[in-house]
């Protein structure tokens, strides 16, 4: 199962949301989860994750090219070699058997694939679901080809949305259509806002088991910044009602059975 988050708009924390979605799926619902961005990405799921990568994969100089991460597994797509022994031995454990990355290649974006990126990327995604109970993709922000790519052959898309009417108005006027199932993602959310959940349902006709929020908190987000976004979920994970990070739990908890939900595992 494929969940693949994507906004119109920059800024609406996407990828952390992401991540925070993930690491409940892997700690609360016991799900194998594995992370990825597309490959038009900068790479920034990494900072969000305490992902120590592998002797060789640390980014130093090196007198000879070598390929590693995601740009390893797509030029062994593009000679047709792509294995799953190759990709378990690519990923790196966040959660050991629970929560893993992908990460992007030290390298940058190489020229040895272009022709063949989108079915390599699709490829490499497929592969990771015969690993994984659920494959995360981070497609970013705005159009491109490949990430439209990604997004109508997703199980799921998560879109994420902020409370601004001019970007709201902006995107349901010309609402895109996918393939799969879609829920609504407001990360950064403030209840206080005009234009908070039960606004959002009325004004854009969005279904309440479609649309999720993560809220607003800067303690999260500071842990996130300092890529230690999933061990804030798992210290809070069984929070109490008193615990003063109850009601951001209360929400990422019920999002996240939300999008469970449009994937077929929860009821």
């Amino acid at each position: 199962m494929n969940i693949a988050f994507w906004s119109a708009e920059d800024g609406t924390g996407i990828t952390s949301g992401m991540v925070a979605v993930a690491s409940v799926c892997a700690n609360a619902w016991n799900r194998k989860a594995i992370l990825m961005q597309s490959r038009n990405q900068d790479g920034d799921l990494q900072e969000k994750l305490e992902a120590a990568l592998p002797a060789g994969m640390v980014g130093e100089e090196r007198p000879y090219y070598v390929l590693d991460g995601l740009d390893y597994l797509l030029w062994q797509v593009k000679n047709k070699k792509l294995t799953r022994a190759m990709l378990k031995d690519s990923i790196v454990p966040i959660v050991k058997g629970r929560m893993y990355y992908l990460p992007q290649g030290v390298r940058g974006k190489p020229r040895v694939y272009p022709q063949a990126l989108k079915e390599g990327m699709w490829k490499v995604i497929r592969q990771a679901e015969q690993l994984s109970d659920l494959t995360f993709v981070d497609c970013g922000s705005g159009e491109d080809e490949l990430s439209a790519y990604i997004l109508a052959k997703a199980d799921v898309v998560v879109v994420g949305l902020s409370q601004e009417r001019q970007n709201l108005d902006a995107y349901f006027q010309q609402r895109h259509a996918f393939r799969g199932r879609v829920v609504y993602l407001v990360n950064q959310y403030q209840q206080e806002s005009i234009y908070n959940k039960n606004n959002l349902n009325r004004l854009y006709r969005i279904q309440e088991d479609k649309l999720g929020v993560i809220p607003h908190n800067p303690v999260f987000r500071h842990a996130s910044d300092k890529g230690r976004a999933d061990r804030f979920v798992r210290r809070h994970i069984r929070c109490i009602t008193a615990d003063y990070q109850a009601y951001f739990m209360q929400e990422l908890m019920q999002t996240t059975r939300l999008i469970l939900k449009s994937a077929g595992i929860a009821e």
